[in-house]
């Protein structure tokens, strides 16, 4: 019997310690905390047909845009292709979404991630993914849209929702609703302090509303 993650979403692992060490790389990732890779890097080393850890490494490759990550992002999208249906339908559209990245149709890539939310809206490294992919198309409309259509699936019981407010809010402030976005990008801090979603989201506001003193303090007491 396959799995599920901590926000429903099956994987097609059997292994509950490939799962745990998926969701501390999720977290590391969309945090940005610490390195996601070194930790997805040993699940996969000790599976290499996790197909949902190829996902998550092929996420991570696509959102460095470095062209010298190209070989693990091959390497990360065969290694899915490669199971077949042992792979499930979740992880086979991720494969495809990093695929059309590729070859270059950054824009059918950020579309095919969206697709997944569609039907798996509580899949956060699609969010994540489509959520900088928008950002580097210039999306800025969908930044905040493609987040708010998913919005209403997630609450305090899933982990990450905290981010996913983050990432609303930052798409609010970039289409120029800034009183919106700040109220929305100060919830996270009250979940978790250290999100850094919502430190980015807020400070965005205060630089283009020329609050410069309100955000040096801001980011100063958020140092540590």
């Amino acid at each position: 019997m396959s799995l599920r993650d901590s926000r429903g979403c099956p994987v097609s692992t059997r292994s509950t310690a490939q799962l745990a060490q998926f969701e501390q790389a999720l977290e590391l990732s969309v945090s940005y905390r610490l390195d996601p890779l070194a930790t997805i890097q040993a699940a996969l080393e000790s599976d290499p047909d996790f197909a949902m850890g190829h996902c998550l490494r092929a996420g991570l490759m696509i959102m460095a845009t470095d062209r010298m990550v190209a070989p693990l992002l091959t390497e990360s999208i065969e290694a899915i292709e490669s199971l077949g249906r042992r792979a499930n339908e979740r992880e086979r559209a991720h494969a495809a979404a990093a695929r059309a990245w590729l070859h270059g149709d950054f824009a059918g890539s950020v579309r095919r991630y969206g697709e997944i939310l569609v039907e798996y809206p509580r899949d956060l490294l699609a969010l994540q993914v489509a959520h900088v992919g928008d950002f580097f198309n210039g999306s800025s409309t969908m930044l905040r849209d493609r987040v708010a259509q998913v919005l209403p699936e997630w609450d305090t019981s899933a982990p990450g929702f905290n981010y996913v407010l983050g990432m609303y809010a930052f798409g609010l402030e970039e289409t120029g609703l800034y009183s919106r976005a700040e109220d929305i990008g100060r919830r996270p801090l009250e979940i978790n302090p250290r999100d850094a979603w919502g430190v980015h989201a807020v400070t965005h506001v205060m630089e283009m509303q020329g609050r410069i003193r309100e955000g040096i303090d801001f980011l100063t007491s958020r140092e540590r």
